[in-house]
C-alpha cells in the first residue's frame, strides 16, 4: 500500500534509540495481510467473545503490507545490519524487549488507506511535561525529578503536588503553581543562559553542564527554588493565605515568559557579576510583579505601572509576550530604560546588579535614576 515518504532523520533517531537504550519500548506496528494468506482461529470455547485469544496462521511465503510503523521497521533493519554478530549485546537486547504487532486481515485497499489517515489523527501525544518527567535518560530531567521531591523545597509542595505533570501549564483554577516543563526550562536557563537557539542544542548544553557540574548545579537550583518560596506573592500561596489561582490573576508570576526572564537574570547575575544565586533571588524578590490591568483605550502602560512595560508586556494591550525575544528583552533592556524607571520599579537584571537594602519595588515614587546604563550600585547593566 502507499505510505508517506520516509523521514531519514526520524528513522536514524529510532535506530540510535534501539542501539543505546537497554530496555526500549516502541509502539505497535500495524501490518495488513490478505484473507488468502492469513487466518485467525479463536481458542476452543472462546468464540464470540469481545476479546478472543487464539492463533494466527500464515501461509508459507505470506507477505504483509505496513500500515503504520515503516520507520520503526526500517530502524530495526538498520540496526540488524550494523550489529550482525550473534554475541553483540545490541542483538541480544532486541528479542528481549520485543516489538508488539497489530495484524489486520483485510484486503480492501480503501480500508487500509482510511486506517493510515485515522491512526495519527486519533492518537494523542503526551504533554511535554509528562514526556520530559518520564524521560530519565536526560541528566537535567533526573536532577529536576529529584529536586521537585525535595521536602525542603516547599515551592513544589508535598511530594511535588504543586507541580503540574499532565499539562504544559496549570489550569486557571488549579492549585498547582508551575508545570514540569516550565520548571525544567527555567532551571536550565538559569544554568546555561540563552546561547542555544534550538531545542536539541539546548538539551545537549544543559545535560552536558549538569553531568559536568552535578553538585554545583543542584546547589544553585536549590537556592533558586528556595528563593522563589520566600517571595511574598508566592509565600502567601504556600502558607494557604492565598490561592494559586489568585496569584495567576493578580501577578505575572505564572507567566512562562516572566519566569524565563527571571532565570536569565539569575544567570547573568551569577556569570557577569559573580552574585550568588541565593542573593540574586533575594534581590529579585523586590521586583514588582503585580499586573496593573489593561490600559485605557487612549493610554499606554508605563514603567510606573510595571517594570516590564515595553519588553515583556505590550504597553498598548497589557498582554505578556511569550516568545524568546520578549522575555530575553526584560533583562537586556535595563540599560536603555534605567533612566526612565521610577524608584522601586526595578527589572530583573537591575535587581540583581546591585539593589539597595530595603529597596522595595512596591512603591511608585517618580525619582529617576541619574545615570543610564547603571544599576543602583553603579555597576553597568
Amino acid at each position: 500500500m502507499a505510505t508517506a515518504p520516509q523521514d531519514k532523520a526520524h528513522r536514524k533517531g529510532i535506530a540510535e534509540y534501539l542501539e543505546n537504550e537497554d530496555q526500549f519500548v516502541l509502539g505497535a506496528v500495524v501490518l495488513y495481510a490478505k484473507h488468502t494468506e492469513a487466518r485467525f482461529e479463536p481458542d476452543q470455547g472462546k468464540e464470540g467473545r469481545a476479546v478472543m485469544p487464539g492463533t494466527l496462521y500464515l501461509n508459507y511465503g505470506a507477505q504483509f503490507d505496513v500500515g503504520d510503523g515503516q520507520h520503526r521497521i526500517g530502524a530495526y533493519s538498520d540496526v540488524i545490519q550494523a550489529h550482525s554478530e550473534d554475541e553483540d549485546p545490541v542483538m541480544k537486547r532486541l528479542p528481549a524487549s520485543g516489538q508488539p504487532l497489530v495484524v489486520v486481515i483485510d484486503d480492501n485497499p480503501l480500508h487500509r488507506a482510511q486506517d493510515f489517515t485515522d491512526l495519527p489523527r486519533n492518537a494523542k501525544a503526551p504533554s511535554a511535561s509528562i514526556g520530559l518527567s518520564m524521560d530519565r535518560r536526560q541528566s537535567i530531567n533526573r536532577l529536576m525529578i529529584r529536586l521537585v521531591q525535595e521536602p525542603e523545597l516547599k515551592i513544589f509542595g508535598n511530594s511535588a503536588d504543586r507541580v503540574e505533570f499532565f499539562k504544559d501549564s496549570p489550569g486557571k483554577l488549579s492549585a498547582k503553581l508551575f508545570s514540569f516543563k516550565t520548571i525544567r526550562y527555567l532551571s536550565g536557563t538559569a544554568l546555561i543562559g540563552v546561547s542555544q537557539r534550538t531545542t536539541k542544542g539546548w538539551d545537549k548544553a544543559v545535560n552536558d553542564h549538569v553531568e559536568a557540574y552535578d553538585e554545583d548545579a543542584k546547589a544553585k537550583l536549590t537556592d533558586l527554588w528556595a528563593g522563589f518560596a520566600t517571595w511574598p506573592d508566592i509565600a502567601t500561596v504556600l502558607s494557604g493565605e492565598k490561592t494559586a489561582a489568585t496569584m495567576r490573576e493578580k501577578t505575572y508570576l505564572a507567566s512562562s515568559g516572566l519566569l524565563y526572564a527571571i532565570a536569565y537574570a539569575v544567570h547573568k547575575a551569577a556569570t557577569e557579576y559573580k552574585i550568588p544565586v541565593k542573593d540574586a533571588m533575594k534581590r529579585l524578590g523586590d521586583v514588582n510583579y503585580m499586573r496593573p490591568g489593561p490600559p485605557k483605550p487612549t493610554e499606554h502602560l508605563t514603567l510606573q505601572d510595571t517594570p516590564f512595560a515595553g519588553n515583556l508586556v505590550d504597553p498598548e494591550t497589557g498582554k505578556v509576550g511569550s516568545g524568546r525575544p520578549a522575555w530575553e528583552a526584560a533583562p537586556r533592556n535595563c540599560s536603555s530604560t534605567s533612566r526612565r524607571r521610577p524608584e522601586g520599579a526595578v527589572g530583573p537584571t537591575q535587581a540583581c546588579a546591585g539593589g539597595r537594602t530595603g529597596w522595595s519595588s512596591r512603591t511608585s515614587t517618580a525619582a529617576a535614576r541619574p545615570t543610564a546604563g547603571t544599576g543602583p550600585s553603579g555597576r553597568p547593566c
